[in-house]
């Protein structure tokens, strides 16, 4: 079994970042839509640019994961015109050094519990004839308007699916199983993604607060299930909210299209998050977003 991982990952950052694309696509746009410009354009791929150059390449036995390219909107609802521009790069790591390894894990405990599971299987299935022959008779004296009997037998059922379940529970490979596929399956993808000019960012449930980087406004870190653990780090005006999340301020005289406040996202590894934070080139986003 070839292990493949990092799909769920991609899945939720690209959820995640679509709800924040410049066209807006699914809300109203009672101005219409126009095209960017050659300029605008220019302007926040220079943004994204400088954004790719900050974030580190993949580690020794890594992978970046897909074409790691980015895309500028080439036009824009006239509703929202006037605030900063939403726009966002993701960059996706993979794993590769052992995956040959993980698979021999995944494959002896698959190997285990179909050996527990075959031993078992003549018990079931004599406990399974019981139950058949049970619900034959039962079928009988429902048959003959006998449901004292009936009662009778449903009891005896009960006990005979308790037997079964008990014999299918019976040791732990499947728990097992369950524990060496958690931890075979960590630390094998990671991403970093970074919103420019999102209107708001909010911290995930138990979140702490962590040093803050340079030119940060406020940087926290809180844990996912499986040992996987997220930060967000603040650049640009960011003032917290009432309801845990914090909300960015547009800089006066700045384009549209600049680079107004940043949002920085990143998933790994318990692990691997303190030194994934520190490989970024938080000196050179911060340059980004003017004081």
């Amino acid at each position: 079994m070839r292990i493949r991982s990092g799909i769920a990952t991609v899945i939720t950052a690209l959820v995640v970042f679509a709800a924040a694309s410049l066209a807006y696509a699914d809300s109203d746009c009672a101005k219409g839509y126009r095209d960017t410009t050659p300029a605008e354009r220019a302007k926040m791929t220079e943004v994204l640019t400088a954004v790719k150059k900050a974030l580190p390449a993949a580690p020794t036995g890594w992978a970046l994961l897909g074409d790691d390219k980015f895309s500028v909107p080439s036009s824009l609802c006239r509703d929202f015109e006037a605030s900063p521009w939403h726009y966002d790069y993701t960059r996706y790591y993979q794993r590769t050094d052992d995956q040959e390894a993980r698979s021999k894990v995944f494959a002896d405990a698959a190997a285990k519990a179909a050996a527990d599971a075959k031993l078992k299987q003549p018990r079931l299935d004599a406990i399974m004839a019981k139950m058949t022959k049970l619900s034959e008779q039962q079928g009988v004296a429902m048959q003959k308007g006998d449901m004292k009997r009936v009662e009778a037998i449903s009891a005896d059922i009960a006990k005979v699916q308790e037997e079964y379940k008990k014999v299918a529970d019976e040791g732990d490979s499947a728990q097992q199983f369950a524990a060496t596929a958690e931890i075979a399956g960590r630390d094998m993808a990671m991403n970093i993604a970074i919103q420019v000019n999102g209107s708001r960012a909010t911290p995930g449930n138990g979140f702490s607060s962590l040093p803050l980087p340079p030119g940060a406004r406020a940087a926290f870190r809180w844990s996912q299930p499986k040992k996987e653990d997220e930060a967000l780090i603040l650049l640009g005006d960011w003032k917290p909210g009432k309801e845990g999340y914090w909300e960015s301020a547009p800089r006066a005289k700045l384009a549209m299209s600049s680079a107004h406040a940043i949002a920085i996202y990143v998933t790994a590894d318990t692990s691997r998050l303190a030194p994934t934070l520190k490989s970024i080139d938080f000196a050179s986003l911060t340059k980004l977003v003017p004081k």
